[in-house]
């Protein structure tokens, strides 16, 4: 796990733990930026996080996993769907129902299924909703930077 972009970033993190676990949640692990140099933050698990935290309604862009109680997978569906992000979905269950049905139903641009594996280069992946424009990797994201000429010949 790498560094986060600036010094911005670690705020961010600081500001989305501190308030999740004023709203109740429960800090597992992490929590922290890591050493005087660079801008390293901790992994961090929270639990018991509330609805209306803002870690809840963002994208945190570090490595931050908030974890909540649901009742059912449909449950999930509506909760993940709400938000007006769709860049990544990570999936982990023993169940190819489950995983059928959210594949189809999570308005994600990607989803790992029982991993948390990065997406490989070539491959196109972009976001849905306001989670981004276009795409990167493979062929389609080449296609974004090139201007293309139709040309009739008589």
């Amino acid at each position: 796990m790498g560094p986060m972009s600036n010094v911005r970033r670690i705020e961010s993190m600081e500001n989305l733990v501190q308030d999740a676990v004023t709203r109740g949640a429960k800090l597992l692990t992490g929590g922290k930026s890591r050493g005087q140099v660079g801008f390293f933050w901790e992994p961090t698990i929270l639990t018991d996080v509330s609805e209306d935290s803002e870690i809840m309604l963002v994208e945190p862009f570090g490595p931050l996993v908030p974890i909540i109680a649901f009742d059912s997978l449909e449950e999930v569906i509506l909760k993940a769907n709400s938000l007006p992000y769709g860049l990544a979905a990570y999936v982990f269950t023993r169940s190819e129902k489950t995983t059928e049905m959210l594949v189809e139903s999570l308005e994600s641009g990607g989803i790992a299924v029982n991993s948390a594996a990065p997406v490989p280069s070539d491959l196109p992946y972009g976001g849905f909703k306001d989670s981004g424009y276009g795409y990167e990797g493979g062929i389609e994201g080449v296609e974004a930077y090139l201007h293309k000429k139709l040309v009739s010949l008589a």
